[in-house]
């Protein structure tokens, strides 16, 4: 799998755990157990994509050299 593609299934996923935890919280409330986990995880997923695809691309702006 290509990183592209890897970066796609990682927006796919964050999108979906974004969306059930909107669902949850609208179900259970905004401090309920489920829709802290929900958050939880979604923070998890962003920050993987963080990690692996955002800071990458921020090496690359123009004026700095690409690692």
């Amino acid at each position: 799998m290509n990183k592209y593609s890897m970066e796609q299934l990682l927006l796919r996923r964050i999108n979906k755990t974004r969306d059930e935890m909107i669902q949850t919280a609208q179900k259970t409330g905004l401090n309920s157990l489920e829709t802290i986990k929900q958050s939880q995880k979604l923070d998890r997923l962003i920050y993987l994509h963080l990690l692996h695809f955002s800071i990458n691309k921020t090496n690359n702006c123009v004026g700095y050299p690409a690692s």
